[in-house]
């Protein structure tokens, strides 16, 4: 199974883990880190190498985090290889759908390609929707 972690300024990460867990059940290697003011960018490399070390396997582990440029991103794509891939812009429809599909889809790769297709088709204007304006 895909390896998940979560990478993000404050709780967000906490809460996203603990949201998706409310709709879907208790998940295993799904990993939150949280990068707070007090703590260095040193600090933050050591959390998410940590993290990958504690869930990586054959299929990979793949990284969320919370946008694109910021800390959290760009301590992340350190750890980019093969093996691992991130994604920035993390939101609880991107994260359910990881989360989902990870036991199918075993190439990380291949998850990454779709958590993103479908993420892009879950951002929608609901006015748009509706027509009421």
């Amino acid at each position: 199974m895909i390896g998940i972690i979560i990478v993000t300024h404050s709780n967000l990460s906490e809460a996203l883990i603990k949201t998706a867990e409310m709709i879907i059940g208790t998940q295993q290697s799904l990993v939150p880190i949280s990068f707070d003011a007090s703590e260095g960018l040193d600090d933050l490399k050591d959390k998410v190498k940590k993290a990958i070390d504690g869930i990586n396997s054959k299929e990979g582990v793949l990284i969320f985090t919370d946008m694109f440029g910021g800390s959290t991103s760009i301590v992340s794509s350190y750890f980019l290889s093969s093996n691992v891939e991130v994604i920035t812009g993390v939101n609880l429809p991107m994260l359910l759908e990881a989360v989902l599909n990870r036991e199918n889809i075993t190439n990380v790769k291949e998850l990454t390609k779709l958590v993103i297709e479908k993420s892009k088709k879950s951002i929608v204007s609901v006015s748009d929707i509706h027509k009421i304006c």
